[in-house]
C-alpha cells in the first residue's frame, strides 16, 4: 500500500462495494491497493487503502458521469460507448494522455443522457433490468397504449436496460414533502400517503431551505456526491439526489440539499415530472 493518501478503517456490515460507492471508486481499484485482501472475509477494525496517488478518484460534476479505465481501453472505444467524441472526452480531463491511459485512472464523460430528454410531459423513466411495459405502466398509473403512443418505434418485446421512456402523466397529481427535524420524505397522491423515505439534509451551517418549490430540471447519472439521481429545485443550487456516502442518510450532513438512498433517489425519479411541488418544512 506504498503511496496510500486515504485509508478506510472497515465497521460493522460494510462490503467493497459499500466502500466503493462512498470514495466515488471501484471495487476492483480497492483491490488492487490492497494486495491479498479477501472481499469476502472483511474484519471490523481492518485499515484499508482507498485512495492513491496514482489512481485518486475524482468527484465528476453534474452533469457528468465518471468511468474507470479498463485495461484495453482506447479513447475511441469509450466515446463510442457513451455516445460522445474523443476531443469531448479530452476537453472534460485537461490532464489525460490519450496514448497512456492508466488502468484504473477515473475519468469524467459528459452526459451521455440528457438531463431532459424530449418528452412533452416532462416526465421520463430509465428501463431497468426485469421490466416490462406493463409493470411500468402499473407503476404510473397509466395504460400501456399511452406509453406506446409517446414512444413510436419501441418493442414491447425487447426493451434495452438504460433506455429512456417519455411518460405520460398520471391523472393522479403528486406532491413531495420534506420535513427536515425528522429526516423524511413523503410522497403524496391525490393528498393520500404513497411513499416515505429516510433522508439526509442540511448541517446547521449550510442548511436546508424551507418553503414551497418545483422541481425545475432533472439529471441521470450526476456522479460523485450526487449519486445516481438529480433533481433541481426552483431554489438554485438545491436539489434531491443520491449519495455517495450512504452512512449519512437520516442525518444532518448535506450541504443544504436532500440526499437519498440512490435505490430510493431512482425510485422517486422515476415517477417525479418536472413540475412537481415539493414542500420543505422545518
Amino acid at each position: 500500500m506504498n503511496g496510500c493518501e486515504q485509508y478506510y478503517v472497515i465497521k460493522q456490515g460494510d462490503t467493497l462495494y459499500k466502500i466503493a460507492e462512498m470514495f466515488n471508486t471501484t471495487v476492483e481499484n480497492i483491490i488492487r491497493l490492497n494486495s491479498g485482501i479477501a472481499p469476502d472475509n472483511l474484519r471490523v477494525g481492518m485499515r484499508i487503502c482507498v485512495v492513491s496517488a496514482t489512481f485518486q478518484p475524482i468527484r465528476c460534476p453534474v452533469g457528468s458521469v465518471g468511468y474507470n479505465i479498463n485495461e484495453g481501453d482506447t479513447l475511441r472505444d469509450i466515446a463510442v460507448r457513451f455516445g460522445t467524441t474523443v476531443d469531448a472526452i479530452l476537453d472534460a480531463n485537461p490532464t489525460l494522455d490519450p496514448f497512456n491511459l492508466p488502468v484504473g485512472r477515473r475519468i469524467c464523460i459528459d452526459r451521455y443522457v440528457q438531463d431532459k430528454p424530449n418528452c412533452q410531459t416532462g416526465n421520463f423513466y430509465i428501463i431497468r433490468q426485469g421490466d416490462s411495459l406493463y409493470k411500468i405502466s402499473q407503476t404510473f398509473d397509466i395504460s400501456v397504449s399511452d406509453i406506446l403512443r409517446l414512444n413510436p418505434g419501441i418493442n414491447p418485446q425487447n426493451l434495452s436496460v438504460g433506455d429512456v421512456l417519455c411518460i405520460p402523466l398520471s391523472l393522479l397529481p403528486l406532491e413531495i414533502v420534506v420535513n427536515i427535524s425528522e429526516k423524511r420524505l413523503a410522497v403524496y397522491r391525490s393528498g393520500s400517503l404513497y411513499r416515505e423515505y429516510i433522508i439526509a439534509t442540511g448541517t446547521p451551517q449550510t442548511p436546508t431551505p424551507v418553503g414551497v418549490f418545483e422541481i425545475v430540471n432533472k439529471q441521470i447519472d450526476p456522479g460523485g456526491p450526487y449519486g445516481s439521481r438529480w433533481m433541481g429545485l426552483s431554489i438554485p443550487t438545491y436539489g434531491i439526489h443520491g449519495t455517495n456516502n450512504p452512512s449519512s442518510i437520516g442525518t444532518a450532513a448535506s450541504n443544504g440539499c436532500i440526499r437519498m438512498y440512490n435505490e430510493d433517489v431512482e425510485a422517486l425519479f422515476s415517477i417525479t415530472p418536472v413540475g412537481t411541488t415539493v414542500r420543505i418544512l422545518p
